[in-house]
Order: C-alpha cells, then sequence, then structure tokens
C-alpha cells in the first residue's frame, strides 16, 4: 500500500511538472507571429523629432495628410496647468503672481536671463516648469502673465 501512494505522489509531482512546461512554452509564444511587414509596421515610430533650430511645420496625421501645427497656449494657460501650484502660494520660495518686490531681481537680469532660467530650472524650481512641450514664445508669455502686477489679485 506504501508503494501505491509513493507511487500517486510521484504521478503528482510528473504532473505538475510538465504543466509548468506547457504553461512557460505557451508563454514564450507570446509575440504574435506575422511576416516582415506586419513586425515593422507595429514597431513603427509614432511621431518625429524636431530639433531646435530645425523647420517642423506643419505635422503629419496617421494618414499622411498635414494637419495644422499645434496652437500655442497663452501665459494665462501654460500659468495654470504648470505654473499656479508654486507661484500662486510662494512654494520653495517661487515669487507669488503679481509681487513686483519679488520679481524685481529677477526681472533686473533681463528677459533673455529669465528665460535662460525658466528653462533649465533653478533651485527647486523643475526645468521648464515642467511645461517640457512648452516653446519659448509660451515661457516668456507665462513669465510676462506672472510679473504683471495686475494679475496678483489670483494669489491667495
Amino acid at each position: 500500500m506504501r508503494g501505491a501512494v509513493t507511487h500517486l505522489f510521484d504521478l503528482r509531482k510528473l504532473l505538475g511538472v510538465a504543466v509548468l512546461i506547457v504553461a512557460a512554452a505557451a508563454l514564450g509564444q507570446a509575440v504574435p507571429a506575422g511576416t516582415v511587414a506586419d513586425i515593422k509596421d507595429r514597431t513603427a515610430p509614432f511621431g518625429k523629432l524636431c530639433l531646435q533650430g530645425e523647420e517642423c511645420g506643419a505635422q503629419e496625421s496617421q494618414d499622411g495628410a498635414a494637419s495644422a501645427p499645434a496652437v500655442a497656449m497663452s501665459g494665462s494657460d501654460v500659468y495654470g496647468k504648470f505654473c499656479h501650484t508654486c507661484h500662486n502660494t510662494g512654494l520653495n520660495d517661487a515669487p507669488k503672481i503679481g509681487d513686483a518686490e519679488a520679481w524685481a531681481p529677477r526681472l533686473a537680469k533681463g528677459a533673455e536671463t529669465l528665460l535662460q532660467t525658466t528653462k533649465q530650472g533653478l533651485n527647486l524650481m523643475p526645468a521648464m516648469g515642467l511645461c517640457m512641450s512648452c516653446a519659448d514664445g509660451e515661457l516668456v508669455a507665462a513669465i510676462d502673465y506672472m510679473t504683471a502686477t495686475e494679475n496678483a489679485a489670483e494669489a491667495p
């Protein structure tokens, strides 16, 4: 009787190993089959990289038709999406929106320096204020919006 129990136990172990082998083989077939053209189509880039200084022009859609370039955000839009968390409250010593006294030393360095600081980040301010898709004009518009004293009412 003892031999039959041992034999049954060994059969269960063998069955468990077989199930593991079949499962591993099934997982090994996770890449869908297809022709080389199918694979190239599935792994093709979905966008284009436009480097600074290059003329990008209109963007192409999936069907190859040209579409209009993206509309630039206003200074208020950029501020509302990316800048308000710190510049509305003064978090991490960020100059508050419309606070002429806090912005004065920064503005005294010149618009180009302020733009470069915005793009590169400074202290706890991340590069581009986290607006990685913003063009220089959008960043300048946001700076202009934040430094305008009439916008001080937005701060708490």
